[in-house]
């Protein structure tokens, strides 16, 4: 069993890496250790922002904003999450309040998150373009298998 800090150093890692789910994991780990640590509720927002659950990321940076009313990267993650829900108001919100904590940092994070957010994005509809094209080389099978078989009965039932 590791320390709160081992687990969020491990979390990180695996973010970094592009295995969100292992690093959800071991932010939980570390939150089963200290259930309001304020860098666990933030990284396990952020986690679960690029997971595309935006309630639960919501909820875990209302958290560690509890904990920790000053946690800029809690405040811009929250903004960055009602941006992505198009909640334009509400994410405005969020950022001057980031931006009124710590600009320089509350301007990082946005621009970090919102580029992960956008990869995220681009790996997505890359996998929904390699989805349509295997779609689209089954239905081109599928048509050349009726046009034989129709070939076929064809011989046996002419018009």
């Amino acid at each position: 069993m590791g320390s709160v800090d081992d687990y969020i150093a491990q979390a990180i890692d695996r973010l970094n890496s592009d295995d969100i789910g292992a690093a959800i994991q071991m932010y939980r780990e570390a939150l089963k250790l200290d259930p309001s640590d304020p860098t666990a509720l933030t990284g396990l927002g952020a986690a679960l922002d690029e997971s595309g659950e935006l309630e639960s990321a919501i909820d875990c940076y209302r958290k560690a904003l509890k904990a920790a009313p000053d946690d800029v990267i809690a405040r811009s993650g929250l903004g960055v999450v009602y941006e992505q829900q198009g909640d334009i108001d509400v994410a405005a919100q969020e950022y001057r309040a980031a931006l009124s904590i710590d600009q320089q940092t509350a301007f990082l994070h946005i621009a970090y998150a919102r580029d992960r957010h956008q990869k995220r994005l681009l790996r997505e509809k890359e996998g929904y373009e390699l989805k349509a094209k295997e779609l689209a080389e089954l239905i081109d099978r599928y048509a050349s298998i009726t046009e034989a078989v129709d070939r076929d009965v064809a011989k046996y039932f002419p018009k």
